[in-house]
């Protein structure tokens, strides 16, 4: 035990050491330069700093809302509607998420959500409305809720019913 943890001290001094070693080595590289080009590379430094961050904004800007635990089986059941294209199914799927809405179980972040792609499927862009679910079902991997899962929500998920006839 003892050996291990030295090594791994010994590699993080040796990992330190060489950040130590490019960092001093950039500096009297920078202090060898005219303020022409020490200006150049701290404009290109704020520039790259800028349209790192703002793309990182702009990704989870675009990104779909989170949906909370207990709303997540409306995606599933809106993508079984929308990939068998039944609007009768879908016509469920929406009173169930306008039920959910309307009883403040639902945000209005989510609502929409849910509204846009209902409103393809309505339209019948059907393709759009399938790109659109498994987008929203993709945003919802590793994302912080604003509440945790309320005892309705279970991770046996075999005991949750569709609430859709499954008759053509």
């Amino acid at each position: 035990m003892l050996v291990s943890s030295t090594l791994r001290h010994c590699s993080l001094s040796k990992a330190g050491f060489r950040i130590e070693w490019v960092f001093l080595t950039f500096c009297s590289k920078l202090r060898m330069m005219s303020d022409h080009q020490r200006q150049q590379i701290l404009i290109f430094g704020l520039i790259l700093f800028v349209g790192i961050g703002g793309w990182i904004a702009f990704r989870e800007w675009i990104r779909p809302a989170a949906v909370e635990f207990d709303n997540l089986k409306y995606i599933q059941m809106l993508t079984t509607a929308v990939s068998n294209r039944n609007q009768e199914w879908v016509a469920q799927v929406e009173a169930a998420v306008q039920q959910q809405f309307d009883e403040k179980q639902m945000s209005a972040q989510e609502h929409r959500e849910f509204q846009k792609i209902i409103a393809l499927s309505r339209d019948l862009q059907w393709e759009q409305a399938d790109r659109a679910c498994f987008r929203l079902a993709e945003a919802q991997l590793s994302r912080r809720r604003s509440r945790g899962a309320t005892s309705e929500h279970s991770h046996l998920h075999s005991d949750h019913s569709s609430g859709m006839s499954h008759h053509h």
